[in-house]
């Protein structure tokens, strides 16, 4: 398990979890990417969206700061990122994508199974404490090739800093 596996300068980042709900560990870690300066895409069935203008942590207002719209799955995402929408795509230049699961293991199982039947190609994955089982870090190590160096299993809010790399991506909303 490498943490620096997780990030790079092209890299998209996905977030899976109540994404929407203020204050849940998925909201916070969404808020962490956007402080970070990493473009990231908050995923959850349930959507709605993420008010990044409220500071999770000194619960400061930033109105500069915009709302994130959540999409139900990272095929979706996927999807419309594809669009022939070429100011979208010029935002948006990214060369690898790595998911952050803060969601029961057996939903976890089930985005990671959605993931190999879209044919995304994700670098890696990282599990939040308590997102994941064997069967989450065997399938996403065998089925989604990602090998145990790519397999991510710790709290990115205390180790992401130290292991995170800057963006080459423009911020960007949907």
């Amino acid at each position: 398990m490498s943490l620096k596996n997780f990030f790079g300068p092209k890299t998209l980042y996905f977030v899976c979890g109540k994404v929407y709900k203020d204050n849940s560990y998925a909201n916070r870690i969404v808020h962490w990417f956007v402080q970070h300066g990493l473009p990231v895409i908050p995923i959850t069935p349930t959507l709605g969206t993420v008010d990044l203008s409220v500071d999770y942590i000194t619960a400061k207002r930033q109105p500069h700061l915009p709302t994130l719209k959540v999409l139900p799955s990272i095929s979706v995402a996927l999807e419309v990122l594809n669009k022939n929408d070429t100011n979208l795509k010029e935002k948006i230049d990214f060369v690898s994508i790595s998911v952050n699961f803060v969601t029961p293991a057996n939903i976890t199982l089930q985005i990671l199974k959605e993931i190999k039947a879209c044919g995304a190609k994700i670098q890696a994955c990282w599990f939040q404490p308590g997102s994941y089982d064997s069967a989450c870090v065997n399938y996403a190590e065998n089925e989604l090739q990602l090998g145990k160096e790519n397999v991510i299993s710790d709290c990115v809010l205390v180790k992401g800093f130290a292991n995170m790399c800057p963006s080459d991506i423009k911020p960007f909303t949907l």
